[in-house]
């Protein structure tokens, strides 16, 4: 097996045991004081509600075959209980304080008390004082009103007891849960036993790293995820096995190396987000916390082999599929198991764990083939790699909630009657639509946020034709991964996004948007999300950004790299309607970004629909000049006049984001020079004729002077995209969002079309949230 995960900073421990100690001194001291004297063991004494707190652990019982007969016998359980000395807490301000010092929980969050009384209620179990050679009553309702009442105990002297218990009756059925309480606790201590026939399905899952975040390869990340965090489930887990659930109705084993103190932590994390189970944890020293991290991290491996045996004794004739991590050895454990008993592990998934570092050797493919050696690959590597590397590919549900473009009545069949009104296509909202199946090449999204402009929607014929099948809306999006390209998942460095990576992007018009709760995107339209930025800003950035960023950098050919520029005459960037339209104050920020441009400034001229605009453009965007232009405009606008008038040069570049008569007016000598270049992002005229990028012919352009002129036609560009989100980092790049509306609202806007998301800004990025997380 692979050697045990070393400890990066093992001093933080001795630590914490210096200072556990202290408040353990006076236990310490009887006991070595006892055991100098020879004292006999105590005697034996009922455990009373005044004088102890108990716990109960839940479990699973289970009836053995008679030997030559496949009759089945009564039904068994093993009880555990442990028992403490009540009011025996020591007041634990300064370990709680050398905890939250050790790892790192200075400033707010150090001296938070509701971070310290978390910290200190998971820690006081460790602390506690157990008790020994105590029994108890257990009582549990049976059938008819027939009360069965069990002594449990005695406990040892970890002040635990665990024993195997029979039940009065053969009559209770498969899958029946029945509560036990101890007697005289007022009903306030209980377990609950789910009865499990013989025959059927087991699910033997780990819990730290397999489906609860802990970090176990870190010792502080151990520490901060067991006394500091709320517990988190592992992304995709509680879905899939809630379909796991549905599909097998298997018995559920919780198997983790987490000592016995932390069985009230886990046993509400587990009742929040998973199905109800036995839980069988490290049976630790309660009394040396020095020893916790250890059971997270030491004979992992050994130890899970010797309980899942225990397991294999009671359901010997269940099929099990076994689930783990790659952080320690449940790989070697498993393995290790089904050579022992190939008939009944039926399937191995190991969580590969990429969300962590320094776990390269244990997630090499190497790591695997040696683990599994002599295990036939059907059982840990199935057919579809994804279901083996969950982290990759987690469970989604079969339908979603979506927004959509019913297909236009385009042509007469013979089912159609000839007087038959020709139908236009509409936007529908459907809460059972089918979540689309990703391809090999593609990610599953989990829509967070998703955008939309007026001109988005009014351009949205000519960006994305009609097609025959039912057509998502909104392109630029915000969301979580949720499950990776196949095609990546035996590759050395795994796929570029990793499930629960929070990313946003702009997917290509011609296919489905994300105005569902889940979308399907190549690489190459994705990005991370800006750390700097919520999921609605980010969901208006990408369309207007990566618009803005093509027109200056690929259309109109700006380098802002370049060192050799002539300062004396840079580049002169005419941009129209700048304000109210999103591209155009994207592309004000890209040419004032010092990043972008550290060796010369554009000159940049802009229009503007507002006088009042003046002081906001020229103190947080320094324009060099600013034209007033009150869309539409008036009759008798001349923009050529206005260059004229001010005795400015024409420019190199235009960047409309008006339209019509002032992209018209764009065209005149007087403003845009010989073999410049005059881009729309709002009037596609230009684009019907030509391909937007094909550079070689405008000899039929009806201008005396060559002048390249295009509609945009923005495409994906992951590099682009993360640049931008480079640029959002550091502050210089904003996005701007109009209005928030859920998805269930939308459908209304979105059917009134360009007219709908007008708002106050024509460019202004509407954004519809879909999920909150």
């Amino acid at each position: 097996m692979a050697s045990d995960t070393q400890l990066k900073d093992s001093s933080i421990f001795q630590k914490i045991t210096r200072a556990a100690h202290t408040w353990k001194r006076e236990s310490s001291l009887l006991q070595l004081a006892t055991s100098f004297l020879a004292k006999p063991p105590p005697s034996m004494q009922m455990a009373n509600a005044r004088r102890h707190t108990v716990w109960l652990f839940d479990n699973t019982a289970y009836q053995l075959t008679s030997p030559g007969t496949s009759k089945p016998g009564p039904w068994r359980a093993e009880v555990v209980a442990c028992v403490f000395r009540r009011n025996s807490r020591r007041d634990i301000t300064k370990l709680v304080a050398t905890v939250a010092d050790l790892i790192g929980l200075d400033g707010e969050i150090g001296t938070d008390k509701e971070t310290r009384r978390r910290i200190a209620e998971r820690l006081q179990p460790f602390l506690y004082h157990t008790t020994a050679a105590h029994l108890m009553t257990l009582e549990t309702p049976l059938s008819n009103s027939f009360i069965q009442m069990q002594q449990i105990g005695p406990t040892d002297d970890s002040g635990i007891s665990s024993q195997t218990i029979g039940a009065d009756s053969r009559h209770i059925a498969d899958g029946a849960k029945i509560r036990s309480y101890l007697r005289g606790w007022g009903g306030k201590v209980f377990m609950d036993t789910i009865f499990a026939s013989p025959e059927g399905w087991l699910v033997i899952s780990d819990i730290d790293d397999t489906i609860k975040y802990t970090k176990t390869s870190e010792s502080t990340g151990i520490l901060r995820t067991t006394f500091v965090e709320e517990p988190r489930p592992i992304a995709g887990m509680p879905q899939l096995y809630a379909h796991m659930q549905n599909e097998l109705v298997p018995g559920w084993f919780y198997v983790s190396a987490s000592p016995y103190n932390l069985y009230p932590f886990l046993h509400g994390f587990i009742g929040s987000y998973f199905s109800p189970g036995t839980m069988i944890l490290r049976d630790t020293s309660w009394l040396d916390f020095s020893e916790l991290v250890k059971s997270f991290t030491v004979n992992t491996g050994e130890y899970k082999v010797d309980r899942v045996e225990k397991i294999h004794g009671w359901f010997p004739h269940r099929r099990v599929v076994c689930i783990g991590d790659s952080t320690q050895e449940d790989p070697e454990a498993y393995a290790e198991l089904y050579k022992r008993h190939p008939d009944w592990i039926q399937a191995i998934w190991i969580r590969k764990v990429i969300d962590v570092p320094h776990l390269h050797e244990k997630n090499s493919p190497q790591r695997f083939q040696d683990a599994f050696a002599g295990v036939p690959e059907h059982i840990w590597r199935p057919a579809k790699p994804q279901s083996a590397t969950m982290d990759e590919q987690t469970f989604v549900p079969p339908a979603m909630r979506a927004i959509y473009y019913s297909p236009a009545s385009t042509a007469i069949t013979d089912l159609t009657a000839l007087d038959a009104p020709r139908v236009d296509s509409e936007v529908k909202f459907d809460s059972d639509f089918q979540v689309p199946m990703p391809s090999e090449n593609e990610y599953l999204i989990k829509v967070q946020t998703a955008a939309f402009s007026h001109d988005e929607l009014r351009l949205s014929k000519t960006l994305n034709p009609p097609k025959s099948i039912p057509q998502i809306p909104l392109h630029s999006f915000c969301g979580t991964v949720i499950s990776t390209p196949s095609a990546d998942h035996w590759s050395p460095d795994g796929p570029r996004f990793k499930v629960d990576d929070v990313v946003y992007g702009f997917i290509q018009h011609t296919r489905d948007g994300a105005a569902a709760d889940y979308v399907v995107v190549t690489e190459n339209e994705l990005a991370y999300k800006p750390k700097n930025i919520g999921a609605a800003e980010a969901a208006a950035i990408p369309l207007p950004a990566l618009t803005a960023w093509q027109a200056l950098f690929t259309y109109a050919g700006l380098d802002p790299s370049t060192t050799t520029h002539d300062q004396r005459h840079p580049d002169r960037v005419l941009i129209t309607n700048v304000l109210s339209n999103d591209v155009g104050t994207h592309a004000l920020q890209l040419l004032r970004s010092r990043s972008l441009f550290p060796n010369f400034r554009p000159w940049v001229c802009v229009t503007c629909d507002a006088e009042d605009q003046e002081e906001q453009l020229r103190k947080e965007y320094e324009v060099d000049e600013i034209i007033f232009a009150p869309l539409p405009l008036p009759q008798d606008y001349d923009l050529g006049a206005t260059f004229r008038k001010n005795h400015w040069d024409p420019v190199h570049v235009v960047l409309d984001c008006a339209g019509e008569q002032m992209f018209q007016q764009a065209h005149s000598p007087k403003v845009i020079r010989e073999g410049g270049t005059a881009l729309t992002a709002v009037d596609s005229t230009p684009a019907k004729d030509r391909d937007p990028l094909e550079l070689e012919d405008i000899e039929g352009y009806p201008r005396k002077h060559r002048v390249f002129s295009r509609f945009i036609v923005v495409n994906p560009d992951r590099g682009a995209l993360q640049q931008i989100s480079e640029l959002v980092e550091a502050g210089e790049i904003q996005g701007r969002v109009e209005s928030i509306i859920d998805l269930i609202n939308a459908t209304e806007v979105l059917s009134w079309g360009a007219a709908g998301a007008a708002g106050g800004r024509r460019g202004g990025m509407m954004v519809i949230r879909v999920n909150s997380t």
